[in-house]
């Protein structure tokens, strides 16, 4: 190599050092899809799939590795209510993988609460209370000992003295898993023969 300015130095070269690049691994959100149920008693598990955001080049999850499982609070969840279902498992070399939670929705469950009739002959003494109820409803084996509250009985017959028709009317439950109708019954009082 000469040019001006070379006559104090020897100068030499060297070939350029190989290049090299970094592929940096692209970004990859899966999301747990949303889920609901009606409450049965029955402990939750599981997931219901998942959606992808972000492979290239028309991949899908079978360039993934591991095992797509499901965590958060909506395992084992069992009560009415909203958890999250939280998606975990997969690897790869060539994705970074975020995860975004899906929500389970356990819905309450319907609960009728029926009022049985009831009949007396007229006797000058006012009517209270009830005479017991039937359930419509309960699921996975349950009774009316999971409901909150106390049943108590309201509606016309209450404090009804003379002949006639009236209405017995339930009230006083209260539940979290539950929501509770109320169907009334009818008191008859009957005419003294």
């Amino acid at each position: 190599m000469s040019g001006t300015g070379a006559g104090n130095y020897e100068l030499s070269t060297t070939e350029a050092s190989a290049g090299s690049a970094r592929i940096t691994p692209a970004p990859l959100t899966i999301t747990a899809k949303n889920t609901s149920k009606t409450y049965n008693g029955l402990a939750y598990s599981g997931g219901n799939g998942v959606t992808y955001s972000g492979f290239v080049n028309s991949e899908t999850d079978s360039v993934l590795g591991g095992t797509l499982v499901y965590d958060g609070s909506s395992q084992g969840a069992v009560n009415a209510g909203t958890y999250a279902i939280t998606p975990k498992g997969y690897t790869s070399d060539n994705y970074t993988i975020g995860y975004t939670n899906g929500t389970l929705t356990i819905n309450k469950a319907e609960l009728t609460v029926t009022a049985n009739d009831a009949s007396k002959t007229y006797d000058k003494v006012a009517y209270s209370g009830g005479n017991g109820v039937t359930y419509s409803g309960f699921v996975n084996s349950e009774t009316s000992g999971v409901l909150g509250g106390t049943l108590a009985y309201d509606g016309s017959s209450q404090g009804a003295v003379n002949a006639g028709t009236y209405a017995i009317t339930p009230k006083g439950y209260t539940s979290d898993n539950y929501t509770i109708g109320y169907t009334n019954g009818t008191l008859t009082i009957g005419k003294v023969p």
